[in-house]
């Protein structure tokens, strides 16, 4: 391994490890944005999978905040127990990385079903109480009415029987004055169950892109670490006689 290598491979080191900190302090608010907006929906839907990798990414992030540390320390004692548990740890975060977007991939066809699912649930059981204020949440904040269209309130088991032809005052797009009648003009006429979907599936995608860019890094840091570990282990050999080897003629 070529001594030119190592200024080049420290300073990349260095510079991968502050990386490392910013994107640990990334990814926390990535997996905590992902658990907050979950947060809201979780009485409505049984689609936690979406959970998965986030808890993922936030594990992650740690291991990040960690390499960062181990990232600079190794670099400027060059040091092969440093350099081979630092490789070791950007393996370990890029399998889990891997995996994270793997399993952001493979969940996205499941996602719908369980929506459905835990949607027609929530619409079933649905009185208009303060219990209730997830569904509540989930209207005015995706700006939709119903599962898949404003008529499931017709067939609601609650709901349906108390106030029938209506629909919940969350499905207004002005709440004042509004006729909430189920045939108004005055409601949102999107379904909900397309607009969580979309929004489960885009917190997947942003977890899954977050994890291939940083495995772009990981790679790099793993190189580096390999070039440091090669150098440490040459060994320096002085020319017999020559100007340092204190042998008088």
């Amino acid at each position: 391994m070529s001594s030119g290598c190592t200024l080049p491979s420290k300073i990349c080191l260095i510079f991968i490890g502050l990386i490392f900190w910013g994107a640990a302090a990334g990814l926390f608010f990535v997996g905590g944005w992902v658990f907050e907006t979950y947060k809201h929906f979780n009485e409505l839907t049984t689609a936690n999978l979406t959970l998965i990798p986030a808890s993922i990414v936030i594990a992650v992030g740690v291991f990040m905040f960690i390499v960062g540390l181990l990232a600079c320390a190794s670099s400027m004692k060059e040091n092969k127990c440093l350099l081979a548990v630092l490789f070791s740890i950007l393996l370990v975060i890029l399998t889990a990385e891997i995996a994270a977007g793997s399993l952001g991939y493979a969940f996205r066809d499941d996602m719908e079903g369980s929506v459905r699912d835990g949607l027609n649930q929530a619409i079933d059981k649905y009185n208009g109480t303060k219990s209730d204020h997830q569904m509540e949440y989930l209207q005015k904040e995706l700006k939709c009415c119903g599962v898949n269209n404003v008529s499931d309130w017709e067939t609601a088991k609650v709901w349906s029987l108390s106030h029938p032809g209506k629909v919940p005052l969350s499905c207004c797009i002005h709440q004042n004055n509004c006729t909430q009648n189920i045939n108004g003009t005055d409601i949102f006429q999107k379904a909900c169950l397309p607009e969580l979907n979309n929004k489960f599936l885009t917190n997947l995608r942003y977890i899954a892109g977050i994890a291939v860019a940083f495995a772009v890094i990981q790679v790099l840091g793993m190189i580096s670490s390999c070039v440091l570990f090669c150098r440490s282990k040459e060994v320096r050999y002085e020319v017999l006689g020559g100007p340092n080897s204190g042998l008088r003629v």
